[in-house]
C-alpha cells in the first residue's frame, strides 16, 4: 500500500537569497562569538554526518562528553572533555587508517560505562571496526574486534562493502544493540547484537528502493529512545544521481516496522521495506527541488521531528525542519544557507555541490536546531528555537568569523543545563572530504586569563596558543626551521600536559614524510627537525624515526673541508653556521643525538662548531652576538650598532637547550655557562619599560614596540637559567615575571601570539596582527619555565 501523506503545511515562498529567514524568525543580533575564540576539540578533525551518535554526554564517575573524528593524517581518533577538570583527553584508535571524512566514528555506551567506537572505511570491503574500552570510562585501552558482518552467502553476486555505521541499544530488548550501516548492495543494512557486541547476525538489508540504476543508494538517519523505538529518516538515494530525492520516515518497534501513522510496513529479518510504503516526509516529485536528509530525532511524546536540505538548484540549499503532529507532517522551510561549502578548485567543477553546511537537531529538546549558514560570505553557526507561537528565535554560536563553521552536531544526553550542547568543524581548508583540514570546536569560550603565574592558567594559555597555531598552518614545509622551532616548543607543552593529541602531530609529521629532512641537508634550518625526531626516538624507541637523521648528521661529522664562518663574500655560507640563528637550529639537534643514542660524537661535533661560529660572531665587549658579519661595522638609522633582538634570541635559547644536555662533568661546559650568564645579563640590562625587548636592542628609538619573538626566548632563557640555578633569582625574577605578564597581554582571545616581526636577518617593522610559528614555539618553551618558575616559589 503506498502512503504518501503529504506534507500538511508549508511556511512561506522558498524566494532564493543566500541567508534569507523564510520562517518567521527574530535574529538576536547580540549574540556570538568569533569562531576562533572557542575551545578547540581538536586541532585537527572532520566528520561526515552519516554516522552517529559523533558526540555523547555520558556521567559516571566523571562528568565527560565523548567525540571521534578523523584527522588530515587519516588517523581515527576518539576525545574527551572533562566538565570538571576543564581538560581534553585523547587517543588514537587506528593510525593512518584513510584520509577520508566519512570515516568518523560513531559512539554507544554500554550500561557499566565502556565505551563502544563503530567506524569503517568508505565504499571499501574492510570491515566495520568495533573498539570496546577495556575499562569503564578510560580511553587509554581498547578492545579491538573486526565485524564482517555483510552476508555475502545470501546476497550471492551483490555488491559488498561498508561505509558509515549507526549504533543503537534498546532496554526493553535486554540491551540489545543494533548497528545500521551501507553495505550489501550498497543499502543500508542491519545486524544486531544480544551479548554486548561479542557476537553478530548477518546482516539483512533494511531499506529496497526500486533498482533503476546500478548501486542506488538511500542515505539513513537514525535516533532512538534508547528504550524500545528506533526512529529512520532517510532518501531515494544521492542527490546527485536523483533529481527528485525524496524523505520519508518509519521506526522500529517490538519485531516490527512502521509508518508514521502506526501502519505496520515490514518484520525485523523480513523482507525489506520499500520507501513508498514508508511515510513521506519531503515529496520532491511535487516541488521538482531534490533533497538530503540530515538529521532525525523524537520529541517527548515521541513524535518525529526530521530535518533536511532542499535545492532548487545547486547554489541555494534550504534548510526545512519537518514535525509530526500525529495526522500530518509540519513542515518549516527555515532558511536559505547559501551554496555548498568545500573551497572548489578554481576552473574546476564541485564535486559535492549538495554539501551544506548542516543542521543538527537537539534531540534533548527538538524545538531547537543548530544550523550553518553564510552570513557576510562566511559560514557561521545558529541556534534557532521554535517558540510556542510557531515563531523562532535565532541566536548566533558564532559570528564575524573568518573560517567556514560547518557540519554542527548537537551532543546526545546534553540537557538544558550543560554548558556544552554542540561541537563543529571550523574548516581552515575542506576542498573535498579526502583533502581537508579542519578543527572541532566546541561551544565553550577559551578560558580567560586572569592571573599569569596561576599554574592552570599557564597551561590553558599555552594550550590556546598551541591549538590556535596548529589550526593556523603557514605554507612552508613542516621540515623546515619555522616549524622545527614550534614542535621544539610543542615538546615543551607535551611534557608539561601530557595531553597525546601534541605527540601524536609530531609522530604524524614524521610519518608523512618517511623521517626525512630537507635538501640541503649541510643548511642549518634543515637539522631542527632533527631535534623532534631524536625526541621523539627517546619516548618510542623507534630506529626508523632517527635513521635518516643519524645518516645526514653523520655526513656532517666526516666532512673534511676546513669550516668557514664567514657569510659574507661566502658562496658556501649555507654549508657551515655562519649566521647566529644556526646556533638555534643545528647544535642542540646533535646534542639531542647524542642524547637519544649515547653516542658521543654527535656531542662532540656541536661543541665544536658552537664555538667556531662564537668566536667570530659573538662580540665580547657587547655580550651580544652580530647576526652575522655584514653587521660587523653597520649601523641604524641613529648610529647605533645593529644587534638584532631575535637573533640575540635564538642564540641564547640555543644556549639554555644545549646546557640541558651537555653533562655536568663535561670540560667545555663552564666556557657555555660563562657566555649563557654574560648575554642574560646584558640582556637584562636591555628589556624595555614595558616587560619586552626592541627588534634593535640598542636602538629602541628605532622600533619602540616590545617584539614578541626574541622577548620570549629571552624569557625562556632567563627563567631556565633562574630555574637551573645559573642566575641569581632575585635580581632575574622581577625581570622574568614582567616579560612574562607582557607577552601574555600580546596573546589574544583566540590563542594568536601577535606583535611578532616576520622572517629577517635584522630589525624591521611589525605589527600586532602578526604572528609566526616560531613565535608560538618560543613562547610554549617559556611557558614551561615559567611554570617551574613558580612551582618552585
Amino acid at each position: 500500500m503506498i502512503r504518501k501523506m503529504l506534507p500538511a503545511v508549508f511556511y512561506f515562498i522558498s524566494v532564493v537569497v543566500t541567508g534569507q529567514n523564510f520562517a518567521g524568525v527574530k535574529h538576536i543580533d547580540k549574540t556570538g562569538n568569533h569562531s576562533e575564540s572557542y575551545q578547540s576539540l581538536t586541532f585537527d578533525g572532520a566528520w561526515c554526518w552519516f554516522s552517529d551518535p559523533r558526540a555523547v554526554y555520558y556521567e559516571g564517575k566523571h562528568r565527560r562528553t565523548y567525540a571521534a573524528w578523523v584527522d588530515s593524517y587519516g588517523d581515527v581518533i576518539v576525545g574527551y572533555y572533562d566538565h570538571d577538570a576543564k581538560k581534553i583527553a585523547s587517543k588514537v584508535l587506528e593510525d593512518n587508517f584513510e584520509i577520508d571524512d566519512h570515516d568518523n566514528p560513531s559512539l554507544l555506551f554500554m550500561p557499566d560505562g565502556r565505551l563502544m567506537v563503530f567506524f569503517t572505511k568508505h565504499s571499501s570491503k574492510y570491515p566495520i571496526l568495533l573498539f570496546t574500552m577495556k575499562n569503564p570510562e578510560d580511553i587509554s585501552a581498547w578492545e579491538k574486534k573486526e565485524l564482517n558482518l555483510n552476508d555475502e552467502e545470501t546476497y550471492k553476486g551483490f555488491h559488498s562493502s561498508y561505509t558509515y555505521a549507526n549504533p543503537v541499544m534498546l532496554s526493553a530488548e535486554n540491551d540489545r544493540i543494533y548497528l545500521f550501516w551501507r553495505g550489501i548492495d550498497y543499502k543500508p543494512n542491519y545486524s544486531y547484537s544480544d551479548d554486548m557486541g561479542k557476537t553478530w547476525r548477518k546482516s539483512r538489508i533494511l531499506i529496497l528502493p526500486e533498482r533503476i540504476y546500478n548501486l542506488r543508494r538511500p542515505y539513513l538517519k537514525v535516533a532512538s529512545n534508547g528504550k524500545d523505538k528506533i526512529a529512520f529518516a532517510f532518501t531515494d538515494g544521492h542527490p546527485r544521481n536523483e533529481s527528485e530525492n525524496s524523505v520519508y520516515y518509519m521506526y522500529y518497534k517490538n519485531g516490527a516496522f512502521y509508518d508514521a501513522e502506526n501502519n505496520e510496513i515490514g518484520k525485523l529479518d523480513g523482507e525489506p521495506v520499500k520507501p513508498q510504503n514508508a511515510s513521506v516526509v519531503y515529496d520532491a516529485k511535487l516541488t521538482k527541488q531534490k533533497a538530503w536528509v540530515w538529521d532525525v530525532a523524537l520529541d517527548r511524546e515521541e513524535n518525529p521531528v526530521i530535518v533536511y536540505s532542499k535545492f532548487p538548484d545547486d547554489t541555494n540549499h534550504i534548510y526545512c525542519y519537518a514535525r509530526w503532529n500525529k495526522k500530518s507532517w509540519n513542515n518549516y522551510d527555515l532558511v536559505n544557507s547559501g551554496k555548498w561549502f568545500p573551497e572548489t578548485p578554481e576552473g574546476a567543477i564541485e564535486r559535492e555541490p549538495n554539501y551544506s553546511g548542516g543542521i543538527s537537531i537537539d534531540h534533548e529538546n527538538p524545538n531547537v536546531v543548530y544550523l550553518s549558514v553564510i552570513r557576510d560570505s562566511v559560514f557561521e553557526i545558529e541556534k534557532w528555537t521554535l517558540e510556542k507561537n510557531k515563531k523562532w528565535i535565532a541566536e548566533n554560536i558564532t559570528k564575524g568569523s573568518s573560517k567556514n563553521n560547518v557540519r554542527p552536531v548537537t551532543v546526545l544526553n546534553a540537557y538544558e543545563d550543560n554548558p556544552l550542547q554542540v561541537l563543529w568543524m571550523q574548516n581552515t581548508r575542506y576542498v573535498h572530504y579526502t583533502d581537508f583540514f579542519s578543527s572541532i570546536k566546541m561551544n565553550l569560550p577559551s578560558p580567560k586569563i586572569t592571573n599569569p603565574f596561576n599554574v592552570d592558567e599557564i597551561k590553558n594559555l599555552m594550550r590556546q596558543a598551541a591549538d590556535w597555531q596548529l589550526a593556523n598552518p603557514i605554507k612552508e614545509s613542516k621540515l623546515d626551521w619555522h616549524y622545527g622551532a614550534f614542535y621544539i616548543g610543542l615538546e615543551a607543552l607535551y611534557e608539561t600536559v601530557k595531553e597525546d593529541r601534541y605527540l601524536n602531530e609530531m609522530i604524524n609529521v614524521g610519518q608523512k614524510n618517511k623521517w626525512r629532512l630537507l635538501n640541503h641537508i649541510f643548511n642549518a634550518d634543515r637539522l631542527t627537525i632533527a631535534d623532534v625526531y631524536a625526541w621523539l626516538y627517546e619516548r618510542k624507541k623507534n630506529p626508523e624515526m632517527i635513521d635518516i637523521a643519524k645518516w645526514v648528521m653523520d655526513i656532517h661529522k666526516v666532512r673534511t673541508v676546513k669550516a668557514d664562518p664567514r657569510y659574507d663574500k661566502n658562496e658556501y655560507r649555507f654549508e657551515w653556521w655562519t649566521w647566529c640563528d644556526a646556533l638555534f637550529m643545528a647544535p642542540p639537534s646533535f646534542a639531542r643525538m647524542y642524547r637519544a643514542t649515547g653516542d658521543t660524537s654527535y656531542l662532540k661535533y656541536a661543541i665544536d662548531h658552537w664555538w667556531i661560529t662564537s668566536d667570530y660572531l659573538y662580540s665580547k665587549e657587547d655580550s651580544l652576538f652580530y647576526r652575522d658579519d655584514r653587521f660587523f661595522d653597520k649601523k641604524s638609522e641613529n648610529g647605533k650598532k645593529i644587534f638584532w633582538c631575535r637573533g640575540n634570541g635564538w642564540v641564547i635559547a640555543g644556549l639554555a637547550r644545549m646546557l640541558n644536555i651537555i653533562p655536568k662533568d663535561d670540560p667545555s661546559r663552564p666556557e657555555f655557562e660563562n657566555q649563557f650568564k654574560e648575554m642574560a645579563h646584558k640582556l637584562l640590562s636591555l628589556q624595555r619599560e614595558h616587560g619586552l625587548w626592541t627588534a634593535s636592542l640598542y636602538d629602541p628609538e628605532q622600533l619602540p614596540m616590545g617584539e614578541s619573538s626574541g622577548s620570549a626566548f629571552y624569557t625562556y632563557a632567563l627563567a631556565w637559567g633562574i630555574n637551573n640555578g645559573l642566575l641569581d633569582k632575585a635580581v632575574f625574577e622581577p625581570a622574568v615575571k614582567k616579560a612574562w605578564k607582557a607577552l601574555c597581554a600580546n596573546v589574544n582571545e583566540w590563542g594568536r601570539l601577535g606583535y611578532v616581526q616576520q622572517v629577517a636577518g635584522d630589525p624591521y617593522p611589525f605589527y600586532e596582527n602578526q604572528w609566526q610559528v616560531y613565535a608560538t614555539g618560543a613562547f610554549l618553551l617559556c611557558g614551561k619555565e615559567i611554570i617551574t618558575l613558580v612551582d618552585n616559589e
